[in-house]
């Protein structure tokens, strides 16, 4: 088996030096240090081998601490934060068992995961399928147990819970994840399926987990506590349980079909790479029947010239991609407007409080209107199904030709955004008047100026930033790092509003400025920078 780690370890190495090579060429200035030619120096790869494990074991340790702050504690601070340190730390054990437990049973499996490491290992370097199952369980259990355990000490340690707490439940985790192990390996031997593939079940269990494991913040009553899940009985019957499954690992005879199932040659899932391409492209790729619907006649664009004509046509014919997104966002305001007024009629003092925190959150809107918006998806289409050809002509990327196609543009996706934001406004403001709260008619044009400003900002955000920046390559890949920190930039600016914690009418205000200091800005960089990036690469 240490033989069998050692060789898996020198692929998986030189894998990564080989990545981190690649990437790093890519980056603007100084990717010109390396060149094609460092590849074949072995000593430089040695050397990259060493500082990219040391970069994936410093990542391993941070994955986890990020985990359960970022997933698990912070949301019970944000939410139950009032309550004690016990009943948090409740809440905390049942987040923690309907993730790392329910979860990750259905998500996180790796016996029968397409994975193009096991195809390169077992299928091109002919390493045998148990010894490299047992291999890498070995390791993915030992590194999955020395990850979670300062994680773990340091959380239950902040929620006044004993360190032996952290440990026992490291055990627990660690045991259960080999019994999900032998438990889908069972199903396949048995049914000859695998169900890691199944994608109903994944997200099915996954879509449960997560209500399951938040639906309770609401409610504050956690299922799973520390007199359930560190109880005699079931830690006993959990490690007790694994140790089985990890005998029937280690003697499963059959892994050759193991691997064979999920190792195949076209299957996607081994080329992610590949996978995600066709995803992208699919996402925005048009088809015979958006034309059919079109009249051979110019009655329909009567008026219009230019690039008014350019872009009617455009939005005219890639109709589908535009609506079906906004009939999404629609189709999940109406169902939490329903569920809202089903609680009405179940439990009204649930309404009233759900009233009273929709009057109160309008920070909270900030994010939500900024993934309410389409506006990433139909800078993509616009790219792929028109850009992208266009731009290849001098014309097209002359100065008063984008400024002109981004001034019409902007209008459109302003108003498409329009659709999904008023359709917001009308159920919030609904569901606070039906709720008793009272609600002034100045609050009521607030909260709809804020939401229509926030709109126009998300649109004027994406738009802007997809002509500065044209981060899209011909596979739709994001080419350019600037564009991604950018977005992280704003999306974290999203979240820190969610502690904003001043009155609607300043908050509102401040949303305003933003808005119009963010349109002047960005119409100034778009008239200054978009001549020169504004391009294919």
């Amino acid at each position: 088996m240490l033989r069998t780690l050692l060789t898996l370890q020198r692929i998986k190495g030189s894998s990564g030096a080989n990545r981190f090579m690649y990437y790093f060429m890519r980056i603007p200035a100084v990717g010109k240090l390396l060149n094609e030619h460092m590849y074949a120096r072995a000593g430089l790869k040695r050397n990259l081998v060493i500082f990219v494990s040391i970069l994936k074991l410093i990542w391993g340790f941070l994955s986890r601490f990020a985990y359960l702050g970022i997933v698990i504690f912070w949301p019970i601070k944000l939410a139950a934060g009032d309550l004690p340190l016990d009943e948090q730390y409740s809440l905390f054990l049942h987040i923690f068992v309907s993730l790392s437990f329910i979860v990750a049973a259905a998500s996180n499996v790796f016996i029968l995961e397409p994975k193009r490491d096991k195809y390169i290992a077992v299928k091109l370097m002919r390493i045998p399928a148990a010894d490299y199952m047992h291999a890498v369980l070995v390791l993915k259990v030992f590194s999955f147990t020395v990850y979670s355990i300062p994680a773990l000490l340091l959380f239950v340690s902040l929620l006044g819970a004993p360190l032996w707490h952290g440990l026992v439940l490291t055990l627990l985790l660690s045991a259960w994840r080999t019994v999900t192990e032998a438990l889908n390996l069972l199903v396949f031997t048995r049914k000859n399926r695998v169900l890691v593939k199944n994608n109903v079940w994944v997200w099915s269990v996954i879509g449960a987990g997560y209500l399951l494991a938040f639906g309770m913040l609401y409610y504050k009553q956690p299922l799973f506590t520390s007199s359930i899940l560190l109880s005699v009985p079931v830690m006993s019957g959990i490690v007790l349980l694994g140790l089985v499954a990890g005998i029937y690992i280690a003697r499963y005879p059959d892994y050759r079909s193991a691997v064979n199932a999920v190792t195949k040659i076209d299957d996607p899932l081994l080329d992610m790479g590949r996978m995600m391409r066709e995803a992208r492209v699919a996402e925005v790729s048009t088809k015979e029947t958006d034309y059919s619907g079109e009249s051979p006649g110019v009655d329909r664009y009567k008026g219009k010239q230019g690039y008014a004509y350019l872009n009617a046509i455009f939005f005219s014919r890639h109709k589908r991609l535009l609506v079906a997104p906004i009939q999404r966002r629609l189709t999940l305001i109406g169902a939490l407007l329903a569920a809202g007024l089903v609680t009405r009629w179940i439990s009204p003092d649930t309404f009233s409080a759900l009233g009273a925190y929709l009057a109160g959150t309008l920070s909270a809107f900030v994010l939500v209107m900024f993934y309410a918006s389409i506006g990433e998806r139909v800078c993509k289409a616009m790219f792929y199904n028109c850009d992208l050809s266009l731009l290849r002509y001098g014309f097209y990327r002359e100065k008063n030709s984008i400024l002109s196609n981004f001034r019409i543009r902007l209008i459109r996706l302003s108003l498409l955004n329009l659709i999904p934001a008023l359709a917001i406004c009308m159920s919030v403001s609904l569901l606070i008047l039906l709720s008793g709260h009272v609600w002034l008619l100045a609050d009521v044009v607030l909260y709809w100026v804020t939401i229509l400003s926030l709109s126009l900002f998300v649109s004027v955000h994406h738009l802007s930033m997809y002509y500065i920046f044209q981060p899209y390559s011909t596979e739709l890949n994001v080419k350019n790092p600037f564009f991604t920190i950018v977005n992280s930039i704003v999306v974290a600016l999203c979240i820190i509003c969610l502690r904003f914690q001043s009155d609607s009418t300043v908050f509102a205000f401040y949303v305003l400025l933003a808005t119009m200091a963010y349109i002047v800005g960005a119409l100034l960089l778009v008239n200054k920078f978009s001549v020169r990036t504004f391009r294919v690469k």
